[in-house]
């Protein structure tokens, strides 16, 4: 069965193409590409111009890629000396008929971010380049620094983002650790228009099971409006997915995605004081429930021949539910004009309370000091503020300066739930809070920076700058649950350091960018992970445990933009004398951190092709390595699947095929890990199985609004994640990616 449905795909792909090509005479007046990512020729005019008429208009016309994460002010994209990943609102909206996974988004969008986990993680451990990420919402800090969770992209629902930059690599300019790189994401924008709304509806379900639950429903709506004195925006999304079954037809066990509800609501609102001065409030609320009535299956454990886990129906009943709550609120204030400078001022408040799915550990044979029944909590606040001042120096240069500071409170108190009710009546009453899953301790972070960029020439530029940092850390006395004896003494540290950046660009030909640039990034370990694994007698003072690590990170890259073709390519080379790796505890098999050297390194290209007005095609290439010297000996380990994954390939082919409607396939490809070294940095799982999928999706205009189609996983591949790969031998745990899935979607504007 599984043989004839690939066939089934491949015939549909072949025969699709087919028309594809008959029907691409027909062309549009106006391609439908991307503004910011192509400019296209004007024709020329009747009337007569000068040359230098010709050129000014061709000036004004051509579009700028403007991103504000790599230098905290507007830039075109072109003027940057680093590698940059902007995902649109328009690839966000074609991912959405596949998965409402930012993680999953993007995985698939960006070179050197981990592949597609298939749940809604962060991927902390190795998000970019294998090393952590920050994760932004308006520039406002989203990362708790136990981020063991993977909750930082489980913050926002996508259709509430306008766009995502992806800045690779450290950046001395940003604090709040991203050894990785800055993830930002940027809200709903408002309209130009007086006033204007937005619709969208879509249903999705699994075309390998006829199960009832297997549809799930989602539906957006906003308003914005905008005049002389300011604009807003206010919309709210909702989606619900249900069951998901694999390729074979059967129920995936729990993976973030399944089985959950999801409300979002964006309030943005801005206010044009003066010529010169705006003020503006957004607060995003988003809220991730989870309703499944099914479980993880252990008795799976005891099938050698076992690929992946089983989904066991339950009758559970919560006492806490299983749920992410997200706030942000943010308010920013901007003088275009003081002294010649313009000041760009913000405050804000965030707020990430998260409750997980029970654990049951009944009948493993593990220590009797384990609790055998929980739910591990996160309750994570941060208050700050960031001040800048951009100062032009001369015509060519400028200089942007500032402080930020951040408070930053984390609990993780163990959900104990009564095993004698539970076992009578499938309710998981809470009956002790007692135990820590992690420590509970306070950060308070201080950066101050300076940042300065020259152009010397039209064709050269270089930039550098230098950032102080100052990070005070407390910790509480702890009971952990997960060792014997409990209790751990807590302790205060302080650790501070200055940190450098520096690029240079050269530009050829406007079109053209040639750069290198070095960068420092400066992290606290993850303090929840480091401190689950220490003895009874530890020195949060002094420990080299708790030391920062800083990297150095060294790249040189490639970035073109022509009319019809556009490019990147990279390499980069990092180093810490004193990197953040996991090993295995042999008591209780949970991951705990490791501090040896490690040096991580890769190369990362994008191309994009538009050889006609109805065509378009391209893709992404990825690959990324890195060791670790655990015993410091000189003799370096290759990192685990937890921090470097295998090499991945992206690629697209789109088709207009009639005015107004396009087609596209996406083909995704995941390479073998499976190094010829059986010596792995902390004993950890480093081999992984390949896979490919094609998904397929078709749009067509309808009235004022768009209708889309998309066809998950078109070929019915029967795969796990590299993530899922991860837990290697706790088979129950693997969990399977969907089988061929299909959604269908409306969206208008008016």
């Amino acid at each position: 069965m599984k043989i004839q449905s690939k066939w089934v795909g491949y015939a549909m792909l072949a025969s699709l193409v087919s028309a594809m090509s008959a029907q691409s005479v027909f062309a549009l007046d106006i391609p439908q590409i991307e503004a910011e990512q192509l400019s296209q020729a004007s024709p020329e005019p009747e009337n007569e111009e000068t040359d230098d008429d010709n050129e000014e208009a061709a000036e004004d016309s051509a579009p700028l890629r403007i991103v504000v994460t790599a230098t905290r002010t507007e830039r075109d994209i072109l003027e940057v000396p680093r590698s940059i990943t902007v995902i649109d609102r328009e690839d966000i909206e074609q991912q959405l008929l596949f998965n409402n996974s930012l993680a999953d988004i993007l995985g698939r969008l960006v070179p050197g971010y981990a592949t597609p986990p298939g749940t809604t993680e962060t991927q902390p451990r190795g998000g970019l380049r294998g090393r952590p990420i920050v994760v932004l919402i308006d520039g406002v800090p989203q990362t708790p620094n136990n981020d063991g969770f993977g909750s930082s992209l489980r913050i926002i629902d996508p259709e509430l983002i306008e766009r995502v930059e992806v800045l690779r690599g450290p950046s001395a300019i940003y604090g709040d650790g991203g050894t990785g790189g800055v993830v930002n994401i940027i809200t709903r924008r408002p309209t130009e228009d007086s006033i204007s709304y937005e619709f969208s509806t879509g249903v999705n379900t699994s075309l390998t099971s006829n199960q009832n639950d297997r549809f799930g429903y989602s539906g957006t709506f906003g308003v914005s409006a905008a005049d002389e004195q300011g604009d807003g925006v206010l919309a709210i999304s909702y989606d619900t997915v249900n069951g998901q079954f694999d390729a074979d037809g059967d129920r995936i066990i729990r993976n973030g995605i399944n089985d959950t509800d999801r409300l979002g609501l964006l309030a943005k609102v801005g206010f044009n004081l003066t010529d010169e001065q705006r003020l503006g409030l957004t607060y995003n609320f988003f809220k991730d429930e989870t309703f499944s009535d099914f479980t993880i299956d252990n008795s799976v454990l005891a099938n050698p021949d076992a690929e992946f886990g089983r989904a066991l129906r339950i009758d559970v009943d919560y006492e806490e539910p299983p749920e992410q709550v997200n706030h942000v609120l943010n308010l920013t204030y901007r003088h275009e004009n003081i002294l010649g400078s313009q000041l760009d001022a913000q405050v804000y408040y965030r707020d990430t309370e998260l409750v997980q799915i029970f654990t049951d550990l009944r009948g493993l044979g593990l220590p009797p000091f384990f609790p055998a029944l929980w739910q591990t909590t996160l309750d994570d606040t941060e208050i700050g503020g960031r001040l800048q001042i951009d100062t032009p120096l001369g015509n060519s240069a400028n200089l942007l300066w500032g402080a930020d500071y951040s408070q930053n409170d984390t609990a993780s108190p163990l959900f104990i739930g009564d095993v004698a009710t539970f076992s009578a009546t499938g309710r998981i009453d809470i009956i002790d809070t007692s135990l820590d899953r992690f420590a509970a301790y306070d950060l308070n972070s201080l950066g101050l920076f300076a940042q300065s960029s020259w152009d010397i020439t039209d064709q050269f530029q270089i930039s550098g700058g230098l950032r102080y940092e100052n990070v005070d850390l407390s910790v509480e006395d702890y009971n952990l649950a997960f060792r014997f004896p409990r209790e751990r003494q807590g302790g205060d540290s302080s650790f501070d350091d200055v940190l450098f950046n520096a690029g240079l660009l050269y530009r050829p030909i406007p079109e053209i960018g040639v750069f290198a640039s070095f960068a420092q990034g400066f992290s606290i370990p993850n303090i929840g992970d480091s401190l689950q694994g220490v003895p009874p007698v530890f020195n949060v003072t002094d420990d080299l445990l708790l030391d920062p690590q800083k990297v150095d990170n060294y790249e040189i890259g490639l970035q073109f933009e022509f009319n019809q073709l556009q490019g990147t390519l990279a390499g980069f080379y990092n180093e810490s004398d004193l990197g953040s790796t996991l090993t295995l505890d042999p008591v209780t098999g949970f991951p705990v951190v490791n501090r040896a050297p490690q040096r991580n390194y890769g190369v990362e290209a994008t191309l994009d092709w538009q050889p006609s007005d109805t065509w378009r095609l391209g893709g992404l290439f990825s690959w990324n390595e890195g060791e670790s010297d655990i015993d410091d000996d000189g003799d370096f380990e290759e990192l685990s699947l937890l921090e470097i994954e295998p090499i991945k390939v992206g690629l697209y082919v789109e088709n207009q095929t009639t005015p107004g409607w396009t087609n596209r396939f996406d083909v995704f490809l995941v390479g073998t890990r499976d190094p010829n070294d059986s010596d792995v940095a902390g004993g950890l799982v480093n081999s992984v199985g390949d896979y490919t999928t094609v998904d397929f999706t078709s749009s067509i205009n309808l009235g004022q609004g768009k209708l889309s189609l998309g066809i998950g996983n078109l070929f019915n591949e029967q795969y796990a994640s590299v993530r899922q790969q991860t837990f290697g031998q706790a088979v129950s745990r693997i969990a399977a990616a969907p089988g061929r899935t299909f959604q269908i979607r409306y969206s208008v504007s008016f």
